[in-house]
């Protein structure tokens, strides 16, 4: 069934649960599509989203607009909180070997970012735009070692928290 996320073709409670991983960033509507996940669920919505990066995150030190243009399309604990009530957040760690490809996944491979189709699979790279100043100050960075000389420590660590969250309200049975 095709549909988007602020019609959802479904009756109220339709469904135990629904679920959105990383979509709501590309909703028209944001406020519509979350209130349908609530609409069609009878137990429990479930969303993996995005709330804020750590402070030093490196890769925003090449393409700091990805901050600004995350923080327009992703929606606040407290939106999400308004639409469906109390909320139960867990962090979700990046593994360093991540392979899902989301903006993160390359935290511990930052030569990953210079390749223009691990980028294009990359939504918030698409709206950036011209990218070529930041890839080339990547670029440069790795082949002298001065990023490694930066963010190395990094590398020590199995995961890290970028700020991904899987986000559950429990609607009750009905």
């Amino acid at each position: 069934m095709q549909a988007t996320a602020e019609r959802l073709p479904f009756h109220a409670g339709a469904f135990d649960a629904a679920l959105a991983i990383l979509t709501v960033h590309h909703w028209p509507d944001r406020e519509a599509g979350l209130s349908e996940l609530r609409r069609v669920a009878r137990k429990r919505v479930v969303l993996l989203t995005w709330v804020e990066y750590p402070e030093g995150f490196w890769l925003l030190d090449y393409f700091p607009e990805i901050l600004t243009l995350d923080q327009q399309v992703f929606p606040t604990l407290d939106e999400l909180s308004a639409i469906w009530g109390p909320l139960a957040v867990t962090a979700v760690p990046i593994p360093r070997d991540c392979t899902d490809g989301l903006l993160c996944a390359y935290w511990a491979r930052p030569e990953r970012y210079l390749d223009a189709k691990t980028r294009a699979a990359i939504s918030v790279f698409g709206k950036l735009g011209n990218v070529a100043e930041g890839v080339g100050r990547l670029e440069r960075d790795l082949d002298s070692g001065a990023w490694h000389a930066r963010y190395g420590e990094l590398l020590d660590a199995e995961s890290r928290d970028f700020g991904y969250r899987l986000v559950r309200v429990e609607l009750g049975a009905a």
